[in-house]
């Protein structure tokens, strides 16, 4: 449950983890953007931390927006990373489509206020545009890259670029955050939103399914 702002105030300085609090406060506020046109300052107010606390941890805003990515980038990628090595096609299936419902979620709310609040900052500074996509998409692009390679090597799918692969999961995974930067974020995952999850892994993986991994599943 998150503490009264008053809380966190008396307490920033003092706790070893504010930076980690920080963060995942705001990130937490991104998700409820509020306004189309949502900007620091009003960020600030509904993560509960005062600029003082917040200047006090970060050099400047471009090191907290790129913190916020990374953050946002391991939220995404857990469930590439913290599961078993894949050893059948429901593994992979499974996997995929936890992750899908992770990544379709953030990009419909969260990144939806992140990208609007960068907007709304005027933020058009090209070495901030490399950090974050370096901190961000960058990163789950890659570890859903590995993880699509690992399956490959296993016999599980028949993939020939695992990089080219994981770019056009990915893309199909970012139809919400169009979507919603056109229209209003969507604040909650609902089935519809699982059933498309699950209907694009099952695309993504007709196209690529190793034609022997039911040969391999009854192998193992």
């Amino acid at each position: 449950m998150r503490r009264p702002a008053s809380a966190r105030s008396d307490n920033a300085e003092s706790r070893p983890d504010v930076r980690s609090d920080i963060v995942s406060a705001i990130s937490e506020a991104l998700a409820h953007p509020g306004d189309a046109s949502a900007g620091l300052n009003s960020i600030f107010h509904r993560s509960g931390y005062s600029e003082k606390d917040i200047w006090s941890t970060f050099e400047s805003v471009d090191d907290l927006v790129v913190a916020v990515a990374e953050h946002e980038a391991f939220f995404i990628s857990q469930p590439l990373v913290r599961r078993a090595r894949p050893t059948t096609l429901d593994d992979v299936r499974d996997t995929l489509v936890a992750f899908g419902l992770v990544a379709s979620r953030e990009y419909s709310t969260t990144l939806v206020g992140f990208i609007r609040m960068m907007m709304a900052e005027g933020a058009r500074n090209p070495s901030l545009k490399k950090r974050l996509y370096e901190a961000g998409s960058e990163i789950v692009t890659r570890r859903l890259r590995e993880f699509l390679s690992e399956a490959n090597e296993r016999g599980i799918l028949s993939i020939s670029d695992a990089q080219v692969c994981a770019e056009q999961l990915m893309g199909l995974l970012r139809e919400p955050l169009y979507q919603a930067l056109m229209l209003n974020p969507l604040t909650s995952q609902n089935g519809t939103t699982a059933d498309r999850v699950k209907a694009s892994v099952e695309r993504f993986l007709h196209g690529c399914a190793s034609a022997g991994s039911a040969r391999y599943e009854r192998a193992i």
